[in-house]
């Protein structure tokens, strides 16, 4: 168990049923899965498999291909690769929470803070340089066409208040742009 998972476990959840008066801990908002997508830029072969390999190693298991939906108006009904996807769940889940708050955010330049979500249980943002995880630093030739990072953080929340509150016990402190 990941020290960031027993954290969510020992403190969070116990906070969690002292502040909002629930008698169980079924029915606490919790962290239900991460999913990481990268690609998009190009078809190319070698920019999908570069994709695939940065999702391998900053996600910690293997990818799954992504492709583009056929469209109309082709004929041929050919689908070509577009990048690739890894959702994290439990250990792996927390492992990367962890990762991202305190190793990658941190280093990030004219960080302003991440906005309040907009959606009741999920929460999205896109990191714009992958190299912001450090052991992609050493493969950069490999990797350097590589786009940008989206994330989604899916929760079982039920209103945007929940929410914030869990984000906050997990140490994910968003901010408003009301003034």
């Amino acid at each position: 168990m990941h020290f960031f998972e027993k954290h969510y476990y020992d403190i969070v959840q116990k906070d969690l049923l002292l502040s909002e008066n629930i008698s169980t801990v079924a029915l606490l908002s919790a962290p239900k899965k991460v999913t990481i997508c990268l690609g998009g830029g190009s078809s190319d072969e070698n920019y999908v498999l570069s994709c695939l390999g940065v999702l391998n190693i900053i996600g910690g298991q293997k990818p799954y291909f992504t492709q583009q939906k056929p469209s109309r108006q082709k004929s041929n009904n050919s689908r070509e690769g577009v990048g690739g996807k890894v959702t994290l769940r439990r250990t792996a889940m927390y492992f990367f929470f962890y990762k991202l708050l305190f190793h990658v955010l941190p280093h990030v330049r004219q960080f302003e803070g991440l906005q309040v979500p907009a959606h009741k249980n999920i929460y999205c943002f896109i990191l714009k340089d992958i190299f912001f995880f450090k052991e992609l630093v050493p493969l950069f030739p490999y990797f350097e066409e590589v786009g940008s990072l989206q994330c989604q953080f899916h929760f079982t929340t039920k209103d945007i208040f929940e929410i914030n509150v869990l984000g906050h016990g997990l140490q994910i402190c968003f901010f408003s742009n009301v003034k």
